[in-house]
């Protein structure tokens, strides 16, 4: 194929070739904007871009993708410069560098799906793609069969400032640990539970999509603290975007979220924050009792937070949190000799309990054996003598010739 004089507009479709054959260099001197490879074989040499000078954006929407083929002993050396690379219905359990045979240094976009395979692209290893896309930016992922998000499962995606998840159930602690470049975060529309740290260790002055998650329900107890990292501010403009249909009662997270939002983005909030006036927004986040709240945070705002109309440095809270958790242990001290009394007279309950089953055992044990005796007796003197109880006191002669035989009780 040659194609020297192509230009960047050019788009190139391989669209259903199940018999398409990938030769080695069959795209030299290649300049594209787009080239599609539709319902090709699977099995991709990475020798078929050798000496193809750029790729605007390469689409390979095959039935199924389990990496490059590395086909000889020069496929290290193959190198074009690529900006964008989508990739669909992927069949690989956990993605890793090797399914990747060049390093892209160039690529700035990567999309990664899996729409029909129940058992493919399940996980990743941040490590070998971060090296195999050390330039990447913005990252798209959605697969059926991932819906839980693990700890760190970026961490090597130091330059990401996109990312983009659909799919994605449930959110758990530190999954976008080192994300500090981060821009915009995009959920997608499942998401059902962020655990209370998931936010942790990444850029608060993002723009958060949580819109198109209609399952999603705020709960004050167990949000506030996961969501007040984002709370805009002058020097932060960071900015959460949650569902439009919270119509009838905003909570006090929403609430401490879009405090000092940009008038711009009014629109953006649910109607039940956005059609408020100002006055009752105000009297409303009375009642919220923010200070309180985020005495129980353990992440804050770096910059700071301003509190009806008075700004806190997050060392105030730090140092009311720890002020809060001397006072519990001067309590403790002030009354500890009501609780060595309540401790002793807990042990000594115990104590009495135990003596009280161990003499009821005893006693158990005596009868019974006042019982086996008194039968081994009977059956020695071979004696229809039948007796059942007899008190600890009574003595019986066996060899009294008047001897009642009769049951006693």
């Amino acid at each position: 194929m040659n194609l020297v004089n192509s230009e960047n507009q050019l788009l190139i479709s391989f669209l259903n070739c199940p018999r398409l054959i990938y030769v080695n260099a069959a795209l030299a001197q290649l300049k594209c904007a787009e080239l599609k490879l539709q319902n090709t074989p699977s099995g991709i040499p990475i020798d078929f871009f050798r000496d193809a000078i750029s790729i605007g954006h390469l689409i390979i929407h095959n039935p199924s993708f389990s990496g490059f083929l590395s086909s000889s002993t020069r496929s290290a050396s193959v190198h074009f410069e690529l900006h964008q690379l989508s990739i669909r219905d992927i069949s690989v359990r956990h993605l890793k560098g090797k399914h990747f045979p060049i390093s892209f240094s160039s690529l700035k976009t990567l999309t990664l799906e899996n729409f029909v395979h129940s058992n493919g692209f399940r996980s990743w290893n941040s490590h070998d793609l971060a090296e195999r896309f050390p330039q990447l930016t913005t990252l798209k992922i959605f697969s059926c069969s991932i819906q839980r998000l693990s700890s760190r499962v970026f961490e090597h995606f130091e330059r990401l400032e996109y990312l983009t998840l659909d799919g994605i159930q449930i959110v758990e602690n530190d999954a976008f640990f080192n994300l500090y470049q981060l821009k915009q975060l995009d959920l997608g529309k499942n998401i059902r539970r962020l655990d209370p740290y998931a936010f942790l260790h990444m850029n608060s002055d993002v723009f958060l999509l949580l819109n198109q998650s209609l399952q999603y329900r705020l709960d004050d107890e167990k949000d506030f603290c996961t969501f007040a990292q984002f709370s805009s501010t002058k020097q932060s403009k960071s900015f959460v975007r949650f569902p439009s249909f919270f119509n009838n009662f905003c909570s006090c997270t929403i609430r401490y979220v879009y405090r000092h939002i940009d008038k711009s983005l009014v629109s953006l909030t649910p109607s039940c924050y956005g059609n408020a006036s100002v006055y009752i927004l105000t009297q409303e986040e009375r009642i919220c009792y923010f200070e309180q709240r985020l005495l129980q945070c353990d992440i804050l705002p770096n910059g700071g937070i301003t509190i009806y109309g008075q700004h806190y440095n997050v060392s105030y809270f730090y140092t009311k949190q720890m002020s809060k958790g001397h006072k519990r242990f001067a309590i403790f001290f002030q009354y500890r000799i009501y609780y060595l009394f309540a401790i002793g007279f807990f042990l000594l309950a115990l104590l009495l309990l135990f003596y009280q089953q161990r003499q009821r055992q005893k006693r158990t044990c005596r009868h019974l054996n006042r019982l086996l005796k008194r039968a081994n007796l009977s059956t020695e003197n071979n004696g229809n003598l039948d007796i059942i109880y007899q008190s600890a006191d009574e003595q019986i002669n066996l060899n009294t010739t008047g001897f009642d035989r009769s049951t006693k009780v």
